[in-house]
């Protein structure tokens, strides 16, 4: 789910995934922050009772915030940005307090503020968060927890969403180089794999540019000989099959997916290609206070409709997929939807047409994804004012919803979320 999950390769520059499905875990269950929330529906009230049970009996700060991130899950899910948030801003003004008591509860906490600011356009509270986060986890731990390490990695991934691409790889460099010098190995590999990640991605839109710096990334990680290093390496195989892939005509993708290992039953399914929708970074830097670092900033896929600055309200929608055996996509369509979104002829299509080109790695039998789309616009600063007003450049930010049950989704989930 998204409001608690720490991805190991989150979305960095497009709408489209990162081959994140099979990328290692964090370095242990002790040190990674615990954000899987599981939601079951969307009982919004019985998760507002549960809440105010918890308050009305003056529960411990980590129970609070438990609580309120399984109701701003489903929250999320049904499309309630603002109550969400609002009900994320609350537990804050309740909890920012206690860091030192419950640093990994109160990290998660400001973790998932970002998460919605983002989905709302709050390009300001959602950097505010990721420097929250680490101030969060840096308050009840040691400087050298390797808890830390992955909250700075993070804190790269926010430079990353706001287009600061050299900042974010600056951040992951000097996360490799302070792992390495305290032996935490996993540490090292997963800020090398970010390096390798953010390379690749920036090559999908100026190969010319950044792919050479791609290849030295990921081959960098693959000439490592440290055992606790292979998880990486894997994920690293897969950017290598992705670069590969961003020059690689149909035909001859289909013969390299065919030479992909194929996935035994029950491992996550590997992503091998995925058409880039949409940047997530807006080439207005200089006027939403992010400056950009290179020409890798490109518009909005040409052909998307015009959204004037109140539009983005009630914009989203979740894709559900079918992987097939052969790492194909089938049965690609909108599951669930705001109510303000054309589904055809706009944006909307255009995700459910980019997922369903996408390859995965033969696999020994099908599974499921539902992935949340939200189209919007960042807040930024009118000159010579102090309103603010939305970005005429929007964005698409991606959530992994993870499927609705185990059975192969239907069109009849065609219907817009209450």
């Amino acid at each position: 789910m998204v409001i608690g999950r720490w991805l190991v390769a989150g979305s960095v520059l497009a709408a489209a995934p990162l081959p994140g499905q099979g990328t290692p875990p964090p370095p242990s269950a002790e040190a990674a922050p615990a954000r899987d929330i599981v939601v079951v529906g969307s009982r919004i009230p019985d998760f507002e009772k549960v809440l105010d049970a918890c308050l009305a009996e003056h529960c411990a700060p980590d129970k609070d915030i438990a609580a309120t991130l399984a109701l701003a899950q489903a929250q999320f899910e049904v499309g309630t940005y603002d109550a969400a948030r609002a009900s994320l801003l609350a537990a804050r003004r309740r909890n920012a307090r206690f860091a030192k008591q419950y640093p990994v509860a109160v990290a998660n906490l400001h973790h998932a503020n970002g998460v919605i600011a983002g989905h709302l356009g709050l390009a300001d509270a959602e950097w505010s968060s990721a420097l929250d986060t680490v101030s969060a986890i840096k308050a009840g731990t040691a400087e050298d927890d390797p808890r830390v390490f992955l909250e700075r990695i993070e804190l790269g991934d926010a430079y990353a969403r706001a287009g600061r691409f050299k900042g974010s790889e600056m951040q992951y460099a000097g996360i490799a180089r302070r792992a390495h010098k305290l032996g935490l190995v996993e540490i090292e590999g997963l800020a090398l794999l970010r390096i390798a990640t953010l390379n690749t991605r920036l090559a999908e839109q100026n190969h010319a540019m950044f792919a050479s710096s791609a290849r030295q990334a990921i081959d960098a990680l693959l000439a490592r000989r440290e055992p606790a290093l292979q998880p990486y390496q894997v994920a690293a195989g897969q950017l290598s099959f992705l670069l590969a892939a961003q020059t690689t005509p149909g035909p001859e993708l289909d013969r390299l997916v065919a030479q992909y290992p194929r996935q035994p039953a029950g491992a996550p399914a590997r992503m091998l290609y995925a058409p880039a929708i949409a940047l997530t970074a807006s080439p207005q830097g200089v006027r939403n206070g992010f400056g950009s670092n290179s020409g890798a900033i490109g518009l909005f896929n040409a052909g998307m409709p015009a959204t004037g600055m109140d539009s983005y309200v009630g914009q989203w929608i979740d894709v559900a997929f079918t992987i097939g055996a052969d790492g194909r996509i089938s049965d690609a369509h909108i599951s669930r939807s705001g109510d303000r979104v054309a589904l055809k002829k706009g944006w909307a299509e255009q995700v459910v047409r980019a997922i369903s080109v996408r390859r995965y790695a033969p696999q020994a039998q099908p599974s499921y994804g539902r992935e949340r789309y939200t189209f919007t616009a960042n807040l930024v600063a009118v000159t010579g004012s102090r309103l603010q007003a939305r970005d005429p450049t929007p964005r698409l930010v991606r959530a992994d919803l993870g499927p609705e049950t185990t059975a192969s989704p239907t069109a009849s989930d065609l219907a817009p979320a209450s």
